[in-house]
Parts: C-alpha cells; structure tokens; sequence
C-alpha cells in the first residue's frame, strides 16, 4: 500500500471533501500504472490522497474504516477481477463511483459491469480521460444521493401521513367540484373510510358519489348547496352532517373541513372528515343538564316568590293587624289614665314605636312582593318608577303603548324584577341623573326598553364573575324563551333589552 498527494489547486470545485483533497482508492497490483494514474490527476490540476490496494481483504479493511470518494480498479489481478471488487464495494452499502481501468477490456464485459453498477471505463492506454471520467461520476453519484435523500424524503413523508390519515378519528379526503360537474365527486379517500364508514375504499374509488350517499339526505343536500358556490382559494369551508343512521339508536355526526385550490375549470379541494359523534353527545348532554338546571332554578324562583308573597301577607294581616290593634290600645290608655306627665311621655314613645314599626312591616312587605302586582303589570311597573324617583331624585319616565295588560303572575313577577334589579344596578353604578323605561306590546312580544344617560358600560363589566345582577336577568328571561341584551359605551349611558314572548308555553296567546 503507497500513497501519493497532487499539487494545488484543484481545478474541479466538486473534489474538495477535505483538507487532504478527494480521497481516491485504487485496486492495482502494479506500482508503474498506479503511478501513472497519480501523475494524471496531478496533471489535471486534481487535490487528491490516492491509497492502493492489491487484496481482497485490505479493500475490505479500507471501505469499513476510512471515507472514500471514489473507487478505481484494474479489471486483472491476481486471485480476483474487477466484478468482485465492484460487488465488494456495493456490498458494503456506500453509494462510492466505481471505474474500471484495464489494459484490455471486451465491450461485452464492459456493458455487464456498467449494468453491475460500474460509473465508468476506459482503457489504460487513454488516461487522459481519467479526471473528467472522476468528475462525471461523482457528479452523477450526488445527483444519486440527491435523488435517494429525495425519495426517502418522500418515503418518510408518506408514512408520516399515512401513520396521520390511519390514527385521526376520521378520513383524509380529495374532492372535485366545478361549474361543469353536475355534482362534485370524490376520488380518493385514505383508509380510515373503514372505521368511519364500515365499508372498504373500494367502493368509494368505483362510484366518486358513493361518498355523499353516506350522509342523510337532508344533510347532503345542505352540504352540496354548499360546495356549489364558487369556493374562495385558501379559505376553509366548514360542515356538520350526520351519516345514514341505518336504523341505530343513536346519530353519528360528522365535521368536514375542507380548502379548494383551482385547478382549470375544476376545483380540487383536500380536506378531512372527522367523527364528533362523542363531541355531539357531550354537547346534548350539556344542554339537557343547563335545560334541567333551568327549569330547576325557575322552579325555585317561583316558589321563592310564592313564599314572599306568604310572608308579605302575613305581616301585612298578622302582624300589621296586631301593631294596628296595639296602636288603638295605648291611644285609649293615653286618654284615660291621670294627666302625669312622665306618664304622657311614655306613652307617646310607645305610639311613635308602634307607628315605626308599621310603617317597617309594610315596606318589608312591599319589598317582599308589593301588593299592586295584583293589579297587573303596567300599574306595577308605573309605582316602581315613582317609587325609584322619590327614593333618588333621579328624573324618569315610564311609556306603555298599550293601557290593559293580561299576563300570567310569573310573567308579571319576572318583568318586575328585572327592571328592579335594572334600576338598581343603575343606583349602585350608572351615576346618572335620568332613566327612561318604556314597555312595548305587540301581538307575538313583550319588549322593555330600561335606558340611563349615566357612565355607560363595557363589554369586560358584563363578563365580570359577579355580575349576578345580569345573570339573574338572563336566567329569568331565559325561563319564558326571551332574551336580553345589554349595550352601551363609556360616556354613553346603558341600554338594557328585555324580550320575551307573549305566548303560553301552550301555544295559545294570552289576551290583552
């Protein structure tokens, strides 16, 4: 084994791997032709490390324990040829340029060994084409590794996606549509179809509208009322379905999520198909339990203001009627007993306690449930706002466009509380001087429009945990199907929006 170093600079950029130049094996048992190869790549301008071997197993040591960029072997040596130093070098799993170098080589041998995977040939006698034939195989043999780095690439991308398209609870799809297609089609779809649909691909590659068949009807039609307008490029297009229920208990929904890039005259979308049965499910099951949580907490609602108007009663006719009586009993001592004046004086505190504690149990009474609910809404709702002006000294109004109003006590009762709890709310945070309600009657609703010119409100006061005041507003409308909203701007004064329904939850309108 001998080595050899060319002179800088290398002329061929594509060599330099290293300091030492490009590292050349040579497979040559005659020391006169091994130099000859060196004194040719040094008068080519090549940088270069050249190593010769003349036996199998110094080849072998070669390949394990140092890098090569090329490989030249003699086509006869001694106990071996050149087909056996190629299969070496291929056997070893490196992808080095191979060119054979022989005195005497039939063109027969030559085209196996190229179809062997030899880079090149040539003739001992031609060595001038020694350092283009280097150049064009290492160039060949990047192009090579590009192109298997590419491939593996490929690989790794495709099983990346099929390990995505097999463990997501759903299907990869591709769909066409266009203004020439009667409906759109499918012609791919990854094997998750398996799992969605319980049934093999196939059956979606022979019929491109077998994949539509699979959702109920209505809402196919829905999803391709959709698909037949023109798609905006880039701009995902969203869709919840249910598949064929084929007589099951229970519903599977599905959510598509799809992007349609043109394509000609066609639109190409890719998209997925997701299963949100679970999602579904849970959904349902909130809303049933905030439904029973409703009818619970409106249930409780009403026996709490049955239980107000209970005790209003009671201290307006058990204890008013008792502090009454007592009342008329110390004005009879007070004219009967002897003029004493420390006498005199003891009754008249007892006449003023007796009347502090009337006028207490009636506007404890009143709070509880003021008596002149029974006599209907509108006639409510006017006390209530001549009430709140002699307690603020804020200016109001209050409008009905109707005078007669016949509604059930629950409603009655709601709409009461609302625009208490609306006025103060105002009260305690509005800082304004005038409030303006007005009540709006029409055949299928009742409106309530509370209006203040205070300080407004944002959008972070109504998302504040303690706003129980308009939670209570909410939840109280939310009982008859109404609705509220509350709106306003910093230096703008409030808006609060009631609504509910005129109708009993019988269907049956109530009369004014």
């Amino acid at each position: 084994m001998s080595e050899s170093r060319g002179l800088p600079p290398s002329l061929l950029d594509i060599s330099n791997f290293s300091d030492g130049g490009l590292k050349v094996l040579v497979v040559e048992d005659n020391d006169s032709d091994f130099e000859l190869m060196c004194y040719r790549l040094k008068q080519g301008g090549l940088k270069y490390t050249a190593t010769r071997v003349d036996r199998i197993d110094e080849l072998r040591r070669c390949l394990e324990h140092e890098e090569w960029q090329v490989v030249i072997s003699d086509h006869n040596l001694p106990g071996f040829g050149s087909e056996e130093a190629l299969k070496i070098v291929r056997d070893s799993g490196l992808d080095i340029p191979f060119i054979i170098v022989s005195g005497s080589i039939g063109e027969h041998v030559a085209v196996e060994a190229m179809r062997a995977g030899a880079d090149d040939y040539l003739m001992k006698d031609k060595m001038a084409r020694l350092v283009p034939a280097i150049e064009r195989s290492l160039r060949a043999a990047n192009e090579r590794r590009s192109l298997a780095s590419a491939e593996q690439a490929q690989r790794e991308s495709e099983r990346r996606f099929a390990a995505i398209a097999e463990n997501i609870p759903g299907i990869i799809f591709q769909m066409q549509s266009g203004p020439s297609m009667p409906r759109p089609t499918v012609p791919f779809v990854s094997e998750g179809v398996v799992r969605l649909f319980g049934v093999p691909p196939r059956l979606f590659l022979e019929n491109p509208h077998y994949f539509f068949e699979q959702f109920e009807s209505v809402d196919a039609a829905a999803l391709f009322e959709m698909l037949m307008e023109p798609p905006r490029p880039g701009v995902a297009v969203t869709w919840e379905g249910r598949l064929k229920n084929y007589g099951k208990r229970l519903d599977r929904w599905v959510l598509m999520n799809a992007v349609a890039k043109p394509r000609g005259n066609l639109f190409v979308w890719d998209g997925v198909l997701l299963d949100i049965s679970d999602r579904k499910e849970a959904e349902e099951r909130l809303l049933n339990a905030q439904t029973e949580l409703r009818l619970v907490t409106t249930e409780i609602e009403k026996r709490r203001e049955q239980e107000r108007g209970a005790i209003a009663r009671e201290i307006h006719d058990d204890m008013g009627g008792s502090l009454t009586k007592l009342k008329a009993d110390v004005a009879w001592l007070n004219k009967i007993l002897s003029p004493d004046p420390a006498v005199q004086e003891k009754l008249d505190d007892m006449l003023e306690l007796i009347e502090h504690l009337l006028a207490s149990s009636q506007r404890i009474a009143k709070d509880l449930r003021p008596g002149i609910l029974d006599y209907g809404l509108i006639p409510a709702l006017e006390w209530q706002m001549t009430d709140f002006q002699k307690r603020t000294r804020i200016e109001g109004t209050f409008q009905c466009n109707v005078d007669e109003l016949d509604l059930d006590a629950e409603k009655n009762t709601a709409l009461f509380r609302i625009l208490q709890e609306a006025l103060t709310n105002i009260v305690k945070h509005a800082q304004a001087t005038r409030v303006d309600v007005e009540l709006f009657v029409s055949e299928n609703e009742l409106s309530l429009e509370i209006r203040d010119n205070g300080r407004g409100i944002e959008n972070t006061d109504k998302l504040k945990e303690t706003s129980f005041g308009l939670r209570g507003m909410q939840e109280r409308v939310a009982a008859f199907e109404g609705w509220v909203d509350v709106s306003g701007s910093l230096g703008s004064g409030t808006t609060v929006m009631v609504s509910i329904p005129r109708s009993n939850h019988t269907g049956e309108a109530e009369n004014d």
